[in-house]
C-alpha cells in the first residue's frame, strides 16, 4: 500500500474539522456583529486560515513522519527479508547445482570407468581369442607337418624298400647274367702251361645290346703274356652273348655296356 493513500483520510478529516471550526467562528462573529459591529479585512481571515492550516500541518507532520518512517522501516525490512529470501534461494540453488554437478561428474566418472573396464575386458577377450586361434593354428600346423613328415618318411621307406627290392632284383638278374657270361668264357678258356697260382689278369669287355663283343682290352696284366693272351682269346671265341638280348635296357646300360672280367689260374671271376 502506498503511504500517500494511507494519509489521505486523516488529511481530509483534519481539513474538514478546520473548515467546521472556521464556520463556527464565522457564524459567531456574525451574531456579535449585530450587537457591536466590527469590520474585518478579508486578508486577516485568509491569514488566519493559512495559519490554521499551517498549524494543522505542523500538528499532523510528526504523526505522518512517524507513519512514513514506520512504513519505510517495514519496506526496508520487507526488502531485506526479500533479499535474504532470494539469497537463501540463490544459495540453495547454488548448492543444488553444485550437488547436481558433483552427481553428474561422479556419474560421468563411473560411466568412463565402466567403459574403460569394458574396453579392457573386450581387449583381454580379444587377446585370449587371438591367442587361442594362434595356438589352434600352431597345433594344426604342427599336426599337418607331423602328418606330412610321416607321409614323407613312409614314402621314403617305401621308395627305399622298392629301391632295395629293385636293386636286389637287378643284382640277382645281373649276377645271373654275369654267371652266364663267366661260364661261357670259362668254357672257351685254355689255360697256358705257364699259368701259375697267384696270377691275375683283368679284361675290359665292351658289348652292345645284341650281346655282340665289340672290343676286349687287358687293363691289368698278370705279368705273363701267354696268360693274358689266353684270357683275351677266350672272350673273343665266345664272340656274342645272345642271352643279353632279353636283358632290360636299363640293366644292360648300367652293368653290361662295359664289363670287367678277372682271370685267375684256379678260377675265373667277374
Amino acid at each position: 500500500m502506498n503511504w500517500r493513500s494511507s494519509y489521505t483520510l486523516p488529511i481530509v478529516i483534519s481539513v474538514g474539522m478546520h473548515l467546521a471550526l472556521i464556520a463556527v467562528i464565522t457564524l459567531g462573529w456574525e451574531t456579535t456583529a449585530e450587537v457591536k459591529p466590527r469590520v474585518f479585512k478579508p486578508k486577516f481571515v485568509e491569514a488566519k486560515l493559512v495559519e490554521l492550516k499551517a498549524q494543522s500541518k505542523k500538528e499532523t507532520a510528526p504523526a505522518q513522519n512517524k507513519v512514513i518512517d514506520l512504513t519505510k522501516k517495514r519496506e526496508l525490512e520487507r526488502q531485506q527479508a526479500e533479499a535474504e529470501r532470494k539469497a537463501r534461494e540463490q544459495a540453495t540453488r547454488k548448492r543444488q547445482q553444485e550437488q547436481e554437478r558433483k552427481q553428474k561428474a561422479e556419474a560421468e566418472r563411473k560411466r568412463k570407468q565402466k567403459e574403460e573396464s569394458e574396453r579392457k575386458r573386450q581387449q583381454e577377450l580379444e587377446a585370449k581369442r587371438r591367442a587361442e586361434e594362434a595356438a589352434q593354428k600352431k597345433a594344426e600346423q604342427e599336426r599337418r607337418e607331423r602328418l606330412e613328415k610321416q607321409r614323407l618318411e613312409e614314402q621314403k621307406r617305401k621308395a627305399e624298400a622298392e629301391a632295395r627290392q629293385q636293386a636286389e632284383i637287378a643284382a640277382a638278374q645281373t649276377q645271373s647274367y654275369v654267371n652266364m657270361i663267366a661260364a661261357r668264357v670259362e668254357q672257351n678258356w685254355s689255360r697256358p702251361p705257364s699259368a701259375r697260382r697267384g696270377m691275375r689278369a683283368i679284361l675290359l669287355i665292351q658289348l652292345v645290346p645284341t650281346g655282340q663283343v665289340v672290343n676286349v682290352t687287358v687293363i691289368e696284366s698278370s705279368g705273363n703274356a701267354a696268360f693274358d693272351r689266353s684270357a683275351e682269346q677266350a672272350v673273343r671265341r665266345v664272340d656274342r652273348f645272345t642271352e643279353l638280348q632279353k636283358m632290360p635296357p636299363k640293366l644292360f646300360e648300367e652293368n653290361f655296356r662295359q664289363l670287367r672280367l678277372e682271370f685267375k689260374p684256379e678260377d675265373l671271376r667277374l
